[in-house]
């Protein structure tokens, strides 16, 4: 399945596609400016953020794995 927001771009959203995972990283990256954002810091925010961060590292991993 392809998604054409103009003649020039085309994003592949198919599993094999690299669309999907450009899409899951922008969102974990929004996810965790939002946490530096909103969370004082303490040991709870780097919890976050540090689950944040294994779910970046599966989906990265899941896209080269899938090569």
């Amino acid at each position: 399945m392809t998604f054409e927001l103009y003649e020039w771009s085309v994003v592949d959203l198919s599993p094999a596609g690299s669309g999907r995972m450009w899409i899951a990283v922008a969102a974990l990256g929004v996810l965790a400016v939002l946490v530096w954002c909103t969370m004082e810091p303490s040991k709870y925010r780097s919890l976050t953020w540090i689950i944040l961060g294994y779910f970046a590292f599966r989906v990265i991993l899941q896209r080269y794995r899938s090569r």
